[in-house]
C-alpha cells in the first residue's frame, strides 16, 4: 500500500467521512439538497473546455434530464461508452467524473456519453432512473452497434450497469446486451429485516471497521429513499436477484477494505448461475470506488488498467 493512500485513507478517516451515512432518511435528503445546490458542472465552461482541447461536446435531452457526449470528431466514433457517475442515487456527479470522461474518449478514441440521470433525492424513485438510463442506452443502439458499446459506473452508477440489463431482460429483452460492462464497487440495497438477507447483513457490519466512507446502515436508508412506498421490482434495488443471461463479460472492481465488498461473492454466485464471463479485480487494503481517483498510485493504475479495457472491442 502506497504511503500516499496510507495518509489520504488516515485523513479520511479523521475527518469522520462514515458519519454522513448515519443520517436519516430526512436528514441525508437535506444533505442531498444542499451537495446538489453546489456548482460542479457549468455547460458554457465545459464547451470553452472542449474548445480549448480540440474535442466536441454534443448536449441531449433524454427525457428531460441532459446527456452529454464526448467526442473527438463531430461525427461519431465506431465505439462508446456509457459513463454512470455515483452518488448513492441521491448525489450529483462531481469533477472527478467529468475529468474522466474526457480522459477516456481521449485515449481510447471512443465517444463518452455522460447521462445525469434522474436522483432519487428528486421527488423520483429508482425506477424513473432506470427508465430514464435504459431510454439512454436505446439510443445508444441506434448509432453504435451494440457490441461496441461498454458500459462503465462507479457505485450507485455500478448498480445501474447492470441493472440496465437486468432491466432488459425483465422486459423480454427488446435491445441487444453491450459488449463488456465495468461495474466499480456495485453493492445493493435489500431488504435486510428479512431472514434471506441476513447474512449480507452480517457480512456488511463485519466489514465496516476497515471502511473509511461507508456505513452499512445506509442500506436500509437507501431503500427507504429509493423504493417509498411504489411496488419496485427488486432487481433495482438489489441486483444480485436479477436475470443476468446473455450478460457480456461483467468485471468488477472492489477495495478489499469497504463494507460493499461483502456484495463481491454475491455477484460471483450470479454469474455462475447464469454462466456469465466475468472478472472481480480486488485493490488490497484499497477503498470504495478506489479506481476513480488518480493522486495515489493504486486508483491510477486501476483506472489506466479500466481505460486499457475501454480500448478493446
Amino acid at each position: 500500500m502506497s504511503l500516499t493512500y496510507k495518509i489520504a485513507s488516515s485523513i479520511v478517516r479523521l475527518i469522520g467521512v462514515k458519519k454522513m451515512f448515519l443520517k436519516n432518511k430526512e436528514e441525508m435528503l437535506e444533505y442531498a439538497k444542499k451537495e446538489n445546490a453546489k456548482a460542479v458542472f457549468d455547460l458554457d465552461k465545459a464547451r470553452k473546455r472542449a474548445e480549448r482541447k480540440k474535442y466536441y461536446l454534443i448536449v441531449r435531452d433524454v427525457m428531460g434530464y441532459r446527456l452529454l457526449s464526448y467526442q473527438k470528431n463531430q461525427t461519431p466514433a465506431d465505439g462508446t461508452v456509457l459513463y454512470l457517475f455515483g452518488g448513492g442515487m441521491i448525489t450529483q456527479p462531481n469533477k472527478l467524473d467529468f475529468k474522466l470522461s474526457e480522459r477516456i474518449m481521449q485515449q481510447t478514441g471512443k465517444d463518452v456519453w455522460f447521462l445525469f440521470y434522474p436522483l432519487c433525492s428528486e421527488d423520483v424513485k429508482i425506477d424513473k432512473t432506470y427508465e430514464v438510463s435504459f431510454e439512454t442506452y436505446r439510443l445508444m443502439t441506434q448509432t453504435y452497434r451494440a457490441e461496441n458499446i461498454s458500459v462503465l459506473g462507479f457505485s450507485s452508477g455500478a448498480c445501474l450497469s447492470l441493472g440496465i440489463f437486468l432491466n432488459n431482460n425483465a422486459l423480454g429483452r427488446p435491445l441487444p446486451m453491450p459488449g463488456k460492462i465495468i461495474s466499480v464497487s456495485p453493492g445493493g440495497i435489500p431488504d435486510v429485516t428479512v431472514d434471506e438477507n441476513k447474512e449480507i447483513w452480517e457480512k456488511l457490519k463485519e466489514l465496516n471497521h476497515n471502511d473509511i466512507m461507508i456505513e452499512p446502515t445506509y442500506i436500509k436508508t437507501a431503500r427507504e429513499i429509493s423504493k417509498g412506498d411504489k411496488d419496485i421490482p427488486e432487481y433495482m434495488l438489489d441486483g444480485t436477484v436479477g436475470d443476468f443471461t446473455d450478460f457480456p463479460k461483467t468485471y468488477f472492481y472492489y477495495g478489499e477494505n469497504e463494507c460493499l465488498y461483502a456484495f463481491a461473492d454475491e455477484f460471483k454466485k450470479a454469474m455462475e448461475k447464469y454462466h456469465v464471463p466475468y472478472e472481480i479485480i480486488v485493490g488490497k487494503g484499497m477503498c470504495h470506488c478506489y479506481p476513480l481517483v488518480r493522486f495515489f498510485r493504486e486508483g491510477r493504475n486501476a483506472q489506466d488498467e479500466i481505460i486499457e479495457l475501454l480500448k478493446q472491442y
